[in-house]
């Protein structure tokens, strides 16, 4: 039935919604998928699962947690989402993508659950309930240990959260402002959207957050009858960041004063990893696995996540690409760049999806420019319609802050001159689905250090 993936996306493409009030469906979108998983055996229910939600650094915690547990023999489901390059990214077992025929082979077996919702009183699935529920349904096939998952936009009403098993173990990333119309205005109103992946009687980990935030998440897990774990900033100190690692002290039960080095960079992934590394210590503990330390090190070490600070060196300076696509994100964003470049001025090559708070970040980036190239999302892939802010009203913005060097690029390969050919560093972000544009389109003979 499908012989490509890229039959497959345009399969999906049939099912992506066409209005905002089908796009977030809240309930009623969590009862649909629960259907479509019953429809496939609710696979769901057979995995042990580690579900991780947040504003910030929900993905790359994801990966650094299905990378730990890989280390340690396990075979590990992982669920990103949205892909950045290719769509099997949102199903990759032991973070490698499944070969192409049996990946046609598993979405052909789920495509008469997905005909018929759309007969059922539920409605059709969006793209992302169906790309979920294969997720799930893979990973059942797969036989995976563990699956770690990803939210979409917030945690209650996800698609992925549909987990009826209390030893789904929960992950809350850093909370801050995003995606308001949908989870709220408020930190208390985002934080319970996020906690409330915490299942009955489970486990959830977390971090010092904002007070009011973690005042919320401490009020969920006591109406879950949970066990909340908090990681305490005396567990990570001595952090040190350089351009090609972060390292830090890191003390648990586990590891006592151990100093971690990550391929990852930032003061921001170094608190991502603490997290990943106290969700497997609770799994060891839980499980009854004893932990391999040696794996871990080494395995944090070489650590590369495209798209996340990713360094890729061309001989006339450098590229830098990071999706940071809200305040909080740019914010940690341009605090690295300060740590380890603090002499530089780079050209910013942005583009953002409707809705984001553009302006406060234009006012962030505008210190560390030389130039500012505004383009749009040039996809019209994956789960949304992807509208871009217009780009003409982001210079205008700019031009407001005194800031001359602010300009329209609207074609992909002027934009990709820019970013190849410039004399000047070049960082790239604002969105996630603008990196996997340029990603596609980067000269195969950039040598990027997370190849």
């Amino acid at each position: 039935m499908f012989s490509s993936i890229h039959h497959i996306e345009d399969y999906l493409q049939e099912l992506v919604p066409k209005s905002s009030q089908m796009r977030y469906p809240a309930e009623k979108g969590i009862a649909r998928t629960k259907e479509f998983l019953k429809l496939l055996g609710s696979p769901q229910n057979f995995l042990k699962v580690i579900h991780v939600a947040g504003t910030s650094g929900k993905g790359s915690t994801s990966f650094m947690i299905s990378k730990l547990l890989v280390s340690q023999g396990f075979t590990v489901g992982l669920h990103l989402s949205p892909h950045l390059i290719d769509i099997r990214e949102r199903a990759e077992i032991n973070n490698k993508l499944i070969e192409i025929q049996r990946y046609c082979s598993y979405f052909a077996a789920i495509v008469p659950a997905i005909e018929k919702m759309k007969q059922s009183p539920y409605g059709p699935l969006t793209y992302f309930e169906a790309c979920v529920g294969f997720a799930y349904y893979v990973f059942a096939q797969e036989k995976v240990q563990y699956a770690v998952m990803e939210t979409g936009l917030g945690g209650e009403f996800d698609a992925t959260n549909i987990i009826d098993r209390r030893d789904k173990l929960a992950v809350i990333t850093k909370i801050g402002f995003d995606h308001m119309k949908i989870l709220g205005s408020t930190l208390r109103e985002i934080a319970h959207q996020k906690a409330m992946i915490c299942t009955l009687g489970g486990d959830l980990i977390t971090f010092n957050q904002y007070p009011s935030a973690y005042q919320e998440i401490k009020k969920v897990v006591a109406q879950k009858k949970a066990h909340l774990i908090t990681i305490q900033s005396s567990s990570v100190t001595s952090i040190k960041l350089s351009q090609e690692y972060s390292s830090f002290s890191f003390t648990n039960e586990f590891f006592s004063s151990q100093t971690i080095t990550i391929g990852l960079l930032g003061a921001h992934q170094v608190q991502n990893a603490s997290l990943a590394l106290f969700t497997v210590s609770r799994l060891s503990k839980r499980d009854g696995f004893q932990i391999n330390r040696d794996s871990v090190l080494s395995t944090l070490k070489k650590l590369r996540f495209k798209g996340r600070f990713d360094i890729i060196r061309k001989k006339q300076g450098l590229i830098i690409l990071d999706g940071a696509h809200n305040v909080q994100k740019m914010k940690a964003l341009l605090k690295t760049v300060r740590t380890l470049f603090p002499d530089k001025k780079f050209t910013f090559v942005l583009a953002f999806k409707k809705g984001k708070e553009y302006k406060k970040m234009i006012q962030l980036i505008i210190p560390f420019a030389e130039k500012i190239i505004i383009t749009h999302i040039f996809s019209t892939s994956q789960d949304l319609l992807h509208f871009s802010t217009s780009p003409e009203k982001i210079v205008e913005e700019i031009a407001k802050w005194g800031f001359s060097q602010g300009e329209v690029q609207k074609n992909m390969k002027q934009v990709m001159q820019v970013i190849q050919k410039s004399n000047s560093n070049t960082i790239v972000s604002g969105s996630l689905y603008l990196l996997g544009d340029v990603y596609k389109m980067l000269d195969k003979d950039v040598r990027s250090m997370s190849s």
